[in-house]
């Protein structure tokens, strides 16, 4: 999923965890399961974000909506915790948890 934020100081953006080592992005990575991390960037300028939630051992998206329980919903819960925590700081990211869903066969 991607859509616009607004881009906070550079100090802010650092407090909350993100780095630039990347020339004209910002970068955060958070551990949401025992090897699935919650991705986001941002471009510096526009404020265009986009997120993924990645299977670390395989490098590619995380489809934890179709795990078993507990599972699922402690990936949910962590990943809505953060994605709260920078709304509340003033980066307004969402996570479509439907879209890591793996499709019917």
């Amino acid at each position: 999923m991607s859509g616009f934020t607004a881009v906070l100081p550079d100090e802010q953006m650092r407090a909350l965890g993100f780095t630039d080592h990347r020339e004209g992005r910002w970068y955060l990575c958070r551990r949401v399961g025992s090897d699935t991390t919650l991705n986001i960037s941002i471009n510096k300028t526009s404020g265009l974000w986009r997120e993924d939630v990645l299977n670390e051992l395989f490098g590619q998206p995380e489809f934890y909506d179709s795990m078993r329980e507990p599972h699922r919903t402690d990936i949910r819960g962590t990943i809505d915790a953060i994605v709260t925590g920078l709304a509340a700081a003033g980066v307004m990211v969402t996570v479509n948890h439907d879209a890591y869903r793996l499709p019917a066969s």
